[in-house]
Formats: structure tokens, sequence, C-alpha cells
């Protein structure tokens, strides 16, 4: 058994006691489970002594015209038409309108959200029923009972009813076959009066429990992939960090080759500052500035590293061109930094240049 949707009276008055009922694909029942029926969508049935349904004959105009103008012809046969709440819908040639009065609706979502509903939708209660030719059918839901007669919808009264029917047979409908009528009108709803003025301002969609389903589905893929996503970045980040502390080390080893890891070198090279006479970080400063211009210099390589007595910095820089290292030379420059260069061919046609660099 699915859960399709609640399905709630719609009140005419304050003091009257609101009937719902949970609609599945075998009938109705009165409780369901708590977090399916959260996603169910909330229908309210409007009793036919409190809204009218017009069939208009429009076939020759397009269905927003068609509609346009059942809206028009609506209005025309009501007496009150400024006071009324009236939509139309073309669907297969056949235009349909329904309406109620404005003030009896607004009042009726009103006393609907007091008892805890907020309908996605409103139909007039008798719509989704067949409109068997030559013979009226009867549904029965709680305190209320709807006769649908061809093209005409009204309430079940002893008596009036063989007349209104025109003296058509009218067979009882089974609540089984109810549910079944109104769950196939939940694909496509027949007319619905909560539009306009009243539309619902965050109105869910009319989704079975496949859809639900399905929807779950796709959800939980898309986390899952956003979870394997950032893994994946977070290992390629890990990556490169990884490589740029082995750089980090290969360059501090050679001051000093007793180094074991990257996280060690700051503080073992400033301890080799502070013998040689310099200190206050000067070797940090200006060696820091050498690794952030030499990612700017593609193309260029660091041979060596020497910090002298003289608190100057010392290193070789071999390229294939000298515009890599023209680069260096030029971003170390603007960062404020004072430095030298001395260029020189090697045997192996690579560009050797001796560069000095001190802190400003």
């Amino acid at each position: 058994m699915n859960l399709l949707a609640k399905i709630v009276m719609f009140p005419d008055r304050p003091d009257i006691a609101i009937q719902s009922w949970l609609l599945t694909d075998e009938g109705f029942v009165s409780e369901g489970n708590a977090e399916e029926m959260l996603a169910l969508p909330v229908i309210a049935l409007v009793p036919p002594e409190n809204v009218v349904v017009r069939w208009h004959h429009h076939e020759a105009l397009a269905p927003r015209q068609a509609e346009a103008a059942a809206r028009i012809d609506a209005g025309t046969a009501s007496i009150n038409a400024a006071d009324l709440h009236i939509v139309a819908r073309e669907a297969d040639g056949i235009t349909i309108s329904a309406s109620i009065d404005g003030e009896l609706f607004e009042n009726g979502l009103r006393y609907l959200k007091a008892a805890g509903f907020d309908p996605d939708q409103v139909w007039p209660m008798g719509l989704a029923l067949p409109a068997n030719e030559g013979k009226a059918v009867r549904a029965e839901l709680g305190d209320l009972k709807v006769i649908r007669a061809g093209n005409r919808l009204f309430p079940d009264e002893p008596g009036l009813s063989a007349i209104i029917a025109d003296g058509m047979e009218i067979g009882d409908i089974a609540e089984s076959d109810l549910a079944r009528y109104l769950g196939a009108a939940l694909r496509e709803a027949p007319l619905d009066l909560r539009s306009g003025n009243f539309a619902k301002k965050s109105a869910r969609a009319v989704l079975d429990r496949s859809k639900l389903k399905l929807a779950g589905i796709v959800f939980a893929l898309g986390l899952l992939f956003s979870l394997l996503l950032a893994l994946a970045t977070f290992l390629k980040i890990d990556a490169a960090i990884a490589r740029e502390d082995e750089r980090t080390l290969a360059a501090a080893r050679k001051l000093a080759p007793e180094i074991a890891s990257a996280a060690e070198a700051p503080m073992r090279l400033e301890q080799i500052l502070v013998a040689r006479g310099g200190g206050n970080r000067s070797l940090t400063i200006a060696a820091s500035a050498i690794w952030r211009s030499m990612q700017q210099a593609d193309g260029a390589t660091l041979r060596d590293m020497r910090f002298g007595k003289d608190k100057v910095l010392n290193i070789t820089v071999i390229a294939a061109t000298i515009d890599p290292v023209n680069e260096l030379l030029i971003d170390l420059q603007q960062k404020g930094y004072k430095v030298t260069a001395t260029a020189s061919q090697e045997a192996n046609g690579m560009n050797a240049v001796a560069i000095t660099v001190r802190v400003p």
C-alpha cells in the first residue's frame, strides 16, 4: 500500500469539524507513517453546494483564449460576479470553469490553516468522477455525498436527486473506486481553485511515490558525488603540499644536511643563522621571498643556496633561457629586495645565474 495524498474537506464555516483522510492506491486510511506523510500533497475537496462548475464551448479558440472566454461567461452568468473567485481550464478541447464566493474561499483556506492544513490544490468535489453517458454516479466520503450526471455536479438531496438527474439511473461508487479516481486525478488536476490571488506561494508539486523515491535517489547520488569530489580535491592538495615539503627539505639540506623534515627546517636554519651572527630571521625572510618569486619564474630551477656572515643570501639559478631568471629578478626587485646577478653559461648550454639577495 502506497500513500498518495492527504484529502481534506473544504469547510464553509469555522465551527465545522474538518474531516481528512490519507489516500492510498488501495483506498482511504486514517493513519500513516509520520515521515512519509510530510511529503504528501494536500488536496482539499469543495462540496458541490459551494461551487458552480460549467462547461463551455470555445473549440475555435486557443487554450488561453478559451479559458479567458470561459471566465467571462461564468461572470456574466452570475449576479454577483465581482464577489466571485473564478478559474477556468482547457484540456483536450474541453473548457471548464468553476465559480466560488471569494470571501467563502478565503475564509475556508484560513479555517484549514488553523486546523493544520495548507492545501496544495483545491478541487470541486465530483470533477474526478467519471461522466458516464446516460447514467449518473454518486460518491460518498465522510459526511459528503456528491452526484455527477454528465456535466452536472450537485449534492445528494433525497427526493430531488432523481429530478435533477433527469431520470438517469444513479449508481453508487465504491470507496475503493473513488480512491482510484482521485489517485488518477493527482497526475493531472481536473480544475484547481487554488490559483490567481489564492495561489499557494510555495506550492509543492503533486508527486507520486515513485517520483519521490527517484528524487531521493538523485539527491543521494549527488551527495555521494560531492563527497568523492571533496575527497579527491583533498588528496590532490595533500599531494601538492607533500611535493612542496620535499622541495623545501631538499633546499634546506643544502645548508644543513642533517635536517630530517620540512617542519624542522625553519627552526634549524634560524639556529644556523644565529650561529653565523645573523638572526632576526634575515635568512627566512629572504628565502621566503625567493620561494614566492620562483613560482613566477616558470622554467627556472634553484641549484644551491648559501647564507654568509654578511647576512646576504646567495643562490644559483639555472634555466634553459635567461627569460625566467629575469622574471625572478624583476619580481624580487618589485618586492623591495636588493639583488645582484652574474650570468654564465655552462658546458651543457644551460644558463647559470649567481644571485645575491639582501633584505631591505
